[in-house]
């Protein structure tokens, strides 16, 4: 029976379970199954950030690309290699992803030609769920809104400092020299 679904909510589902994947992973096949999970709820959010004007994680992360090679240079990069730096910025971090999702590249380039994928699925993960993360978090979207409709887990999960456990617990050494 058909029903009616608010994708929000699937992104939400999908975030969700991405991250259960990724924290449990015992192989690639879990990385990869986080990797498209994150990905398209990434494709459900940027869409909406867009239409709010919020730049998505992966926007961000491009314009940073930007700055940097800008510094680097000593000079304000032209229209034209702004669009071609930040275009190449956005490919690569989805690169993964997309391959995972496509053999070949129309007439560019043979489906059977396009066969191996060389990764580290663990890393492509990790990076993909953060980016995931800050934009699902970017939603303009009521806590009430996630409370009424089941997902306050997620949502206290996704507000923690390290929702996928990944950063390194910081500690003080003791001093030696106390007098």
């Amino acid at each position: 029976m058909q029903q009616k679904y608010d994708k929000r909510l699937i992104a939400a589902d999908m975030l969700e379970e991405a991250i259960s994947k990724f924290k449990t992973a015992t192989s690639d096949l879990d990385y990869i199954q986080s990797i498209l999970l994150a990905g398209a709820s990434i494709g459900i959010t940027n869409p909406l950030l867009s239409e709010h004007q919020k730049q998505t994680a992966h926007e961000k992360s491009a314009e940073n690309v930007i700055r940097i090679r800008e510094y680097g240079l000593g000079r304000q990069l032209s229209p034209q290699e702004r669009k071609d730096v930040f275009s190449g910025a956005m490919r690569f971090n989805k690169q993964a992803y997309n391959s995972l999702k496509h053999a070949g590249k129309g007439n560019q380039l043979a489906a059977s030609d396009d066969l191996e994928i060389e990764t580290d699925f663990a890393v492509e993960a990790e990076e993909l769920l953060w980016a995931a993360i800050e934009d699902f978090k970017g939603l303009p979207i009521s806590p009430e809104f996630l409370i009424d409709n089941g997902k306050n887990d997620l949502r206290l999960l996704i507000g923690r400092s390290d929702p996928l456990g990944t950063i390194p617990e910081m500690y003080c050494k003791p001093r030696s020299n106390t007098q």
